[in-house]
């Protein structure tokens, strides 16, 4: 078995690999999609066909309107403070919803093709994404201390042997090619086998004189 340096860019495979298994075991949860359930159960398209018709009436010619493919809602919660006596905070907290194309006044409109509308603590589509936002939260911090701990952990081996032989489960980590060099019959021994029969065939008048020169030696102390 051949021995394999942990270098600084095996490290980087192997945590590029446990960061896609974490993905891959850890999903993040998507945001609702319920951007025109909320934009009808609000009533939004009835007051833009009010205010439509009314434009029309009071002016003679139709609201400039736009299409809209997000709705961003907002609301306002309740958090607690980080000094730990119990302090609270307010904060606006915004969501982003797609939803099928809608054609809304211009007035609505904000960056392009988002419509923006403040919604109540309670509404179940916030809630709904106030949920998601801690779930994912607490996954990235759990995937952060994963990656934290793996690193660490790398950082105590110099060799992929050592590692492979602590924690034999990491082979599922390791780019294929480099735990084939590692599994290669190491043919050091072989090699000093042959040199040395090498040296020995081919090096015998110089053993030969190096012997006599040191007998020669003796003869004249």
């Amino acid at each position: 078995m051949k021995t394999v340096r942990l270098s600084e860019t095996l490290k980087r495979d192997i945590m590029r690999a446990a960061e896609a298994k974490y993905k891959s075991a850890n999903p993040p949860k998507d945001y609702p999609e319920q951007g025109m359930q909320l934009f009808l159960d609000e009533g939004y398209q009835q007051k833009i066909d009010a205010t439509t018709k009314h434009f029309k009436d009071l002016w003679g010619y139709e609201m400039p309107t736009n299409t809209v493919r997000e709705l961003v809602i907002s609301s306002t919660v309740e958090e607690a403070d980080d000094d730990g006596e119990g302090n609270t905070h307010h904060r606006e907290k915004s969501f982003t919803l797609a939803m099928p194309d809608v054609v809304v006044p211009n007035v609505l409109v904000k960056y392009g093709d988002t419509m923006r509308v403040t919604v109540e603590p309670d509404n179940p589509t916030f809630l709904a994404c106030v949920e998601v936002e801690m779930f994912n939260d607490r996954r990235y911090e759990a995937e952060r201390e994963y990656r934290r701990k793996l690193d660490d952990v790398l950082d105590r081996f110099s060799t992929l042997n050592q590692l492979m032989k602590a924690a034999p489960y990491i082979k599922d980590l390791v780019p294929q090619e480099r735990l084939q060099k590692m599994h290669e019959k190491d043919d050091r021994s072989e090699r000093r086998k042959e040199q040395a029969e090498l040296a020995d065939n081919e090096l015998s008048d110089l053993r030969e004189v190096l012997l006599e020169d040191a007998l020669l030696g003796d003869d004249n102390v």
